[in-house]
């Protein structure tokens, strides 16, 4: 890949489950192969990504199933760890970025955590008995044609909308709106933040700023994504790799730290901070 341009695939990438049935290009799948490669070697050895293929058209009765939510590909990359306790803040960073690296490379991609045949993947995956599949994101070249399940699907999920700014972006005491007009280039930043994915497109992260930080929080739905995997701890590590990708990108500096100084919100989990660093 010739140029890295972060933000703009944060801005062109989109869920897709509809997906054309031509065979990805040779050199597309040995970059995404690379960066794979790449992410597996930053990753502890709990986890590890690997990419996968269903059975041929032909073999129809032998394809993985995703329940009819993802048609027209048999390409998918697993996220496969132990059984042990996950990082899942950490799982949910490098994920997202292969997904905007697959996105660079011109494929369309859709996170699953949920509506697929998890013993049929893990079966073909042939998983030792301490690992456990916690993640698919299926790929493939989009069809322009949407199917009736997946425009169905966007409209329950309200795939297209997000949150306001003035709801996930606060500052000192988190009872204030964040006035982005006077955060410079970290408006931008934000904004790639709120477009980020996550499970059922709840976002559930709230960034506040307070003094020379914007600190990170998890607001939790009770009860959800938490059975085989933590999929909302997951979502503010997706937010975090829009915000950290976003910051490099624009030449931002600082670091991540956790603080004791980040203000304790109710039913708010704090989670991480950035520190800004002035030249």
């Amino acid at each position: 890949m010739e140029t890295i341009n972060w933000i703009q695939w944060m801005q062109n990438r989109s869920s897709v489950r509809t997906f054309e049935q031509s065979a990805i290009k040779a050199e597309t799948m040995n970059e995404l192969n690379q960066a794979i490669d790449a992410v597996n070697k930053e990753l502890s050895k709990k986890a590890y990504f690997k990419l996968i293929q269903s059975k041929s058209k032909g073999e129809e009765a032998q394809k993985l199933g995703t329940y009819g939510i993802i048609q027209g590909t048999r390409n998918f990359i697993a996220v496969i760890t132990t059984q042990e306790e996950v990082d899942a803040l950490n799982l949910g960073y490098h994920i997202e970025k292969i997904v905007l690296i697959a996105t660079g490379l011109g494929l369309g991609t859709c996170w699953l955590g949920g509506t697929f045949d998890r013993s049929s993947f893990e079966e073909h995956l042939a998983l030792k008995n301490n690992e456990k599949l916690v993640i698919l994101i299926a790929f493939g070249y989009k069809k322009n044609k949407q199917s009736m399940i997946e425009s169905t699907m966007r409209i329950l999920a309200k795939s297209d909308q997000r949150k306001p700014s003035s709801e996930l972006f606060l500052e000192g005491d988190g009872e204030t709106t964040l006035n982005l007009d006077a955060v410079g280039d970290y408006s931008k930043v934000l904004e790639m933040v709120r477009i980020a994915p996550s499970a059922s497109n709840k976002q559930p992260w709230r960034i506040i700023k307070d003094k020379g930080h914007y600190h990170f929080y998890l607001t939790r739905t009770p009860g959800y994504g938490v059975m085989n995997y933590d999929l909302q701890l997951n979502d503010i590590g997706i937010a975090k790799c829009h915000f950290e990708l976003s910051v490099f990108e624009l030449s931002l500096k600082g670091t991540w730290e956790t603080t004791m100084s980040a203000p304790e919100i109710s039913n708010w989990t704090y989670v991480t901070s950035w520190l800004i660093h002035h030249d």
